[in-house]
């Protein structure tokens, strides 16, 4: 399609990229000085002198606002005054867009100025912006605010959706007695596991500071009696966690794509070591080629971006050839697949060669 478009469509597409950041950002402000909210209030459309005294703003800051959103086609315009598109409605109400836009605003946006650098070094040149740390993940609990709130909404958002059914499908059809949940951060599929498998016991396997905020997690005060934790540093090329027995099935979620290809080759030969010889690895990932709506694609290839800037600089979601090729290198055979699980997850079930 790109072959063919005429010269006036790409010159409005090369635009939209080009003015994007502040198209971002007036989005932004008018959700959060409640310029959206206001014109949804309304049954009919406001003019601007309206929707400056409904929100507090002042007129010139709402004219700039809506105008720019106006060419976004987040509002529309007619002689009477200003209402809210479809798109604008999604902004406002729709949960993953609002998890979304926070992420890129309060985590990822000054962060990614330093792109460039990123990829010309492999190190998380954007994450100064939050603080100094090598890469985010030691520093979740530590990020200020409003990034660390953002964050984790951003994360249990997308967990959320999938743990509850990726926890039942475990529970039927393969019933560990013993499970590591390796980079399990603050225990949400452990509890979920616990709490659905009375007979289970669950092991978090992740950073000592992530182990840390799983103890200290109330919600998993119920389940505490069969959860334990287990600390290892996954970069270290010769790192095992020290666990007193083996595992019946080890859960990663979106855990690989925060490692780059040979990382995750080592990591996963690695678990191999702390399985029974019938157990199971059971990864759950992010694959942008198996994804049924351009959103969910666009969505994706996008917070790679923020793995390369913000988070370590040398890691991103794969496809799924490229998750295959990792899994057969680490001596793994994917026993079975499973796409549409949650919003845009892919399910894959490997046991030894």
């Amino acid at each position: 399609m790109s072959h063919t478009m005429d010269i006036l469509t790409a010159l409005k597409q090369a635009q939209r990229i080009a003015f994007a950041p502040f198209v971002f950002q007036a989005t932004v402000s008018a959700l959060r000085l409640g310029l959206l909210k206001t014109l949804h209030a309304s049954d009919r459309p406001l003019p601007v002198s309206a929707v400056a005294e409904r929100s507090g703003v002042s007129e010139y800051g709402v004219k700039v606002l809506l105008e720019t959103l106006l060419v976004a086609d987040v509002v529309s315009h007619d002689e009477d005054g200003y209402r809210l598109t479809k798109v604008g409605e999604v902004l406002l109400f729709n949960p993953m867009t609002e998890v979304n836009l926070n992420f890129t605003a309060d985590v990822c946006y000054k962060g990614l100025a330093y792109l460039t650098d990123a990829v010309v070094t492999g190190t998380p040149s954007g994450l100064k912006e939050l603080g100094p740390w090598p890469t985010i993940y030691p520093a979740l609990s530590q990020l200020p605010e409003p990034a660390r709130d953002s964050w984790f909404k951003f994360d249990h958002y997308y967990s959320d959706q999938v743990f509850n059914r990726c926890a039942g499908w475990i529970d039927r059809h393969l019933k560990p007695a013993r499970l590591f949940d390796i980079g399990g951060n603050t225990g949400r599929f452990a509890g979920t596991c616990l709490q659905r498998m009375p007979y289970a016991n669950v092991t978090i396997v992740d950073l000592p500071e992530q182990c840390q905020l799983a103890r200290d997690n109330p919600d998993l005060a119920a389940v505490r009696d069969r959860l334990q934790t287990a600390s290892v540093n996954w970069l270290d090329p010769d790192a095992l966690p020290q666990t007193d027995t083996k595992a019946d099935v080890i859960w990663m979620s979106q855990f690989l794509d925060c490692f780059s290809p040979e990382q995750a080759v080592s990591i996963l030969r690695r678990a191999k070591q702390l399985l029974k010889p019938e157990g199971k690895i059971v990864i759950l990932e992010c694959l942008w080629d198996r994804q049924e709506h351009e959103a969910a694609r666009l969505s994706i290839v996008c917070t790679s971006l923020y793995f390369t800037a913000i988070a370590n600089g040398n890691s991103r979601f794969f496809t799924h050839p490229e998750l295959l090729a990792i899994v057969k290198e680490a001596g793994l055979v994917v026993e079975e697949t499973q796409d549409g699980l949650g919003i845009s997850h892919t399910l894959l079930v490997c046991r030894s060669e």
